[in-house]
This record gives structure tokens, sequence and C-alpha cells, in this order.
């Protein structure tokens, strides 16, 4: 039938989405959270009244496909498709052995014992951005998005390369980066529009732009090579480690895929976030002070360490609360292999199933005053009695974002040092809406001005 019904869950007809696609092209969560009002926790509906897709906000649903029956599900053509044109296949978005072949060698580098020892590193740079912001909040109000993006590209970059990059290059590929993303979100909106972008020449273009970024990640790679690795060097682990069939380490080609995937993900995963918290604690600026007394107990005159980081239990809380309201992940892609049944929900073959992680987070059967920036919400009693999968800001399953405990350990440093050194304010009470393109990202500038605490 033309409404074109996918399964036994409430559904968008299909003349309705084709009505919605531009709507969902400037803001899908919106669109999204329309349907969700209307329809319930789990609906249907076909992206641009072609790709049929159940996007589910339960977490019973989210938990049988990312888990229990994980082996039925794949990454959707979103990434195995689109993100492979541009980024390359590597472990983001591959499947099976292949996929945990990769997965197993980087793993390596993002266990806590690791960015213990790295997080020395992390701070000799830390200091000279730290140097550097205080010359721009000197001068008056800052992006504190863009600054971000500096903050996280130069960390992670130092992280996986061992060296400092200019900040002409960590501009570029944050342009990059940017631009990518915005592109790969058209196609998957707009699905009928991706022949045409390869007739008209844009396809062309940004991949002109993946092998410029391709460029700057591997002239950094050679010259880290040529300059000799240190132990704790993320690339030592990429060029030297063996696979565990073959006895023989990554290629050059693969090294510079994966580590660039590496510092994509972990660029956009950590800045995205750590504007969202600045914007919250700025907002609601009690908790600045009560972050502010707990780096004072918990670290006081001492040099920040993974372990005294993570002792931090109030700011864990503020950034999971933020991270609950403002998840980088907003959505997760996968296709069904086989047809499925979870909760009553019949999941055909084929279907695009898209866990839909801000709604999650804002399901009420799972959490109260769902728009309330609440961290106490996070604390110990809280967890336990919520479904498992109700929060997933970095997925869940075994595909849970592989530099989660790195991008949480930048945070609690960034988080930290900030509040311990400023008092900070919005230029505007306005509030921050929402871009959710292939991240959740702030709409516009985020101008915040900061005071060095007397």
């Amino acid at each position: 039938m033309f409404d074109g019904r996918i399964s036994s869950a409430p559904h968008v007809h299909r003349a309705r989405a084709v009505l919605d696609a531009r709507g969902m092209l400037r803001n899908c969560i919106k669109v999204f959270e329309g349907y969700r009002a209307r329809l319930g926790s789990t609906f249907t509906v076909h992206f641009g009244g072609l790709v049929p897709a159940l996007v589910t906000a339960d977490p019973v649903v989210i938990k049988h496909v990312l888990r229990s029956n994980q082996d039925n599900y794949e990454k959707s053509f979103i990434q195995a498709e689109r993100m492979v044109e541009f980024q390359g296949a590597g472990v983001v978005n591959i499947h099976g052995e292949a996929w945990k072949r990769q997965r197993k060698l980087l793993a390596q580098g993002f266990k806590p014992n690791y960015l213990a020892r790295l997080l020395p590193m992390h701070q000799d740079v830390f200091e000279e951005l730290m140097h550097n912001f205080d010359g721009e909040a000197r001068r008056g109000p800052v992006n504190i998005r863009q600054q971000m993006v500096q903050f996280t590209l130069r960390l992670t970059g130092k992280a996986l390369y061992g060296r400092s990059m200019p900040t002409a290059e960590l501009e570029r590929i944050g342009a990059i980066i940017h631009e990518i993303q915005n592109f790969v979100h058209r196609q998957i909106v707009q699905p009928w529009m991706i022949p045409w972008y390869r007739i008209n020449g844009q396809s062309a273009k940004y991949q002109k732009l993946r092998r410029e970024g391709d460029a700057i990640a591997l002239r950094h790679i050679r010259a880290r090579l040529s300059e000799g690795l240190s132990k704790n060097d993320f690339l030592r682990i990429l060029t030297e480690t063996p696979y565990h069939d073959t006895g023989l380490p990554m290629d050059e080609p693969m090294v510079m895929l994966e580590s660039l995937q590496l510092l994509v993900a972990g660029n956009v995963t950590s800045t995205n976030a750590l504007a969202w918290i600045f914007y919250l604690l700025a907002r609601h600026p009690k908790y600045i002070l009560e972050i502010r007394d707990e780096v004072a107990s918990v670290i006081g005159a001492n040099a920040m360490d993974y372990r005294n980081l993570h002792q931090l239990e109030g700011t864990v809380r503020v950034i999971d609360e933020a991270l609950r309201l403002y998840p980088p992940f907003w959505m997760i892609d996968r296709i069904a292999l086989n047809d499925d049944e979870v909760n009553g929900i019949h999941i055909p073959a084929r279907a695009m199933v898209l866990p839909y992680i801000y709604g999650t987070h804002r399901n009420p059967a799972h959490w109260q005053n769902v728009e309330a920036f609440d961290p106490g919400r996070f604390e110990s009693r809280g967890p336990r009695e919520r479904h498992p999968f109700a929060y997933i800001p970095f997925g869940g399953g075994p595909r849970t974002c592989l530099g989660t405990n790195m991008a949480v350990m930048q945070m609690l440093m960034i988080v930290a040092a900030f509040v311990r050194k400023y008092d900070f304010a919005l230029v505007t009470n306005e509030p921050i809406d929402i871009d959710p393109s292939m991240m959740l990202r702030p709409k516009g500038v985020v101008s915040m001005k900061f005071r060095a605490v007397a």
C-alpha cells in the first residue's frame, strides 16, 4: 500500500515522510520528536519517502539490536557506503571477523593503564593551549565550541601521532571534517540526490577534500616515524603490533586510515560534548562552584593524573547529565540481516533500524523531568534502577565507542582545569538550539565570557 507500512509498529505515512524531508535536512531531531510525541517510543518511517526504517527510543528494543541479537544487525548504508566513500573502510564501519580483528588491536591504545601513561603528554599540550586561550579570553568573548575544536584536535592529534600539529593544519582538518559530515548528512536524508551529486561534481569535490585530509595525516605519520617513536606513542601500536592471525602489523595505508578515523571521531565527539557541558554549566553556575570545590578537595595543588581525575565524582555526574541531554551520537544506524521480532514488533530483513539515543535519554518511562539539567539523577542509586540501555551516550553492546575512555579523560581534564581557573558566563541568555547532523552540535556560535578567578 502507498502508506508504506513496514511492520506492526506505529507508522509515519509515506506522503508525510516525503513532505518532512526538507525538515529532516534542517533538524532531524525536531521531526523525530514530533513523531515520537504522536506515535510513541518506537515507530517506522521512510527516509525521504524511500528508505524504510524503524526508529526506537525503547531501551528494550535497543538492547536487543545492539547486544542480545547483535549478529542479525550490521551498520547500515550510512556507515557501510556513505561514510566508507569519504573515510575508507576502517574499524568504525566494517563488520564480522575483520572488525573483531581490527578492534582487538586498536583497543590496546584505549585501556586505562595506557591512558594513564599518556596523560602527562596530554598535559604538556594542554598547558600551551590554556596559555593561548587565556590571551583569547582577555581580549573578549570566545566561541567555546571553536576553542574546543582546537583543544581536542591538538590533544587527540598528539596522542595519535606523538607530535603537535600546526594550528593552520588543525583548523584545516577541522573544516574538512565539518564539510564532509554536512555533505554525508545531506545524502542520508535526501538519498535520491546521490546520483545528481555524482553528476554535478559535488562528490568529486568532497573526495578531493578527503584526499587533502589524508595527506595531512600521512605527513605526520611519516615525520613521526622518521623522528623515532616513543614507548607511549599510539603510532607504535598501529605500526608495530602484529595481527594475531598473520603476525604482521598494519600497512601504511591502513595506519593512515585508522589514525585519521580516530582523530575525526575523537575530535567531533569531545568537541561537541564539551561545548554542551560549558553551555549547561554557564546556565547553571552553582555547579561551577561545586566542581571547583571538588577539584580543590580531591586534587588540590597536586598534578592531575588518571586516578584523581576519575575521583571527581560530582564532575563526572555533571558530564553524564550533559551527555544525557546532548549525546554526541544522537542516533545509531543498523540494518537487519534477517526478519526479527522484539517486544511484539516485527523487524523485516533489510530494514534500517535506528536506536534513537536523543529520544531514549528523554524517554519518560525511564527518566523524570526529562528536560531538566539534574546531575543528581546520576548518584549511585539511580543508575542501578534504570534499564542499562536507557543511557548510552557512547553507544551500547560490543560496538560501544572505542575511544570512550580517552574522551572521558579529556573532558574531565578540560572541565576541571577551566573551572579551577575561570568563572564564565554566556554572552546572551537566549537558549542555544541543536544542530543534529552526523553529530549533535550547538547551532551557531556559543559565545562566552571568561574571567580568571581572583
